[in-house]
């Protein structure tokens, strides 16, 4: 496979570098297509929910979720598997530059289906101002598959995708460690949200956590070993965010 300076620079940043690559985005108008679909699904998910409140949040903006949120049981509502965008907004998101770019630097690539729900998974995230509950401990993703939470087929290796929808810079978003994919962490399992998730066993307060720059439509890329997490929302909007992961094949 020929590897332009791109490739080289994308794949060294999270092997042997920092473990992310921020560079990646949707257009304009392909982000206003996602948060289009994001938003009809949030909508379809509360009208099964708590139909007596859809016109309420019908004319809500979804960044203004948390405003009426106390009128559904929020953590009910929004297990993963509800999460999941149909097939017709995967293909949608399939067609955009956003996934050409990482085809540049990949080559064509699947994208998991831990939840086994027949087809490719893309899922959306929902923050709210001030809620320590709608994030989790920082994590590597390899741990959830180590953990037995999903099938990585043979000759592929596992590479993040997390977009911002909806973002405010500096105030919201993915926090990471630097370099952090270079060596083992220790962590445990533990039963929430009905499964064994991850545990990080070191003290979060003593690692050197950044809050990644980004703005609406902007793409990290990062390594599968790489400590990352949410972080509180100090922002005045609901955070959404969108992730996926790549079975990128081994050269």
């Amino acid at each position: 496979m020929y590897m332009n300076k791109l490739d080289i620079n994308v794949i060294d940043r999270l092997e042997k570098d920092r473990g992310y690559y921020l560079g990646f985005f949707f257009q304009e108008n392909e982000l206003a297509c996602v948060q289009t679909w994001v938003r009809n699904q949030w909508l379809e998910n509360i009208k099964l929910h708590s139909p007596e409140n859809l016109e309420k949040f019908s004319n809500l903006a979804i960044t203004h979720y948390h405003e009426l949120s106390h009128l559904i049981d929020h953590a009910s509502a929004w297990p993963k598997i509800n999460r999941i965008l149909p097939k017709e907004a995967i293909d949608y998101i399939r067609s955009t530059s956003l996934i050409a770019s990482l085809e540049d630097v990949y080559g064509h690539f699947e994208i998991s289906d831990e939840e086994k729900v027949g087809r490719e998974e893309i899922y959306w995230r929902l923050v709210r101002p001030n809620q320590p509950a709608d994030v989790g401990p920082l994590h590597a993703d390899a741990w959830f598959w180590e953990l037995d939470h999903g099938a990585t087929p043979s000759g592929v290796k596992r590479v993040k995708v997390w977009v911002a929808l909806y973002c405010e810079p500096g105030l919201n978003g993915l926090r990471v460690v630097p370099n952090s994919q270079k060596r083992n962490w220790k962590y445990h399992g533990e039963y929430r949200d009905g499964f064994s998730k991850p545990q990080i066993d070191e003290d979060e307060a003593t690692l050197p956590v950044q809050l990644l720059h980004t703005n609406s439509g902007d793409a990290i890329v990062f390594h599968d070993r790489l400590l990352h997490g949410g972080v509180i929302n100090r922002g005045m909007c609901t955070r959404v965010s969108l992730e996926f992961t790549m079975f990128v094949k081994n050269h």
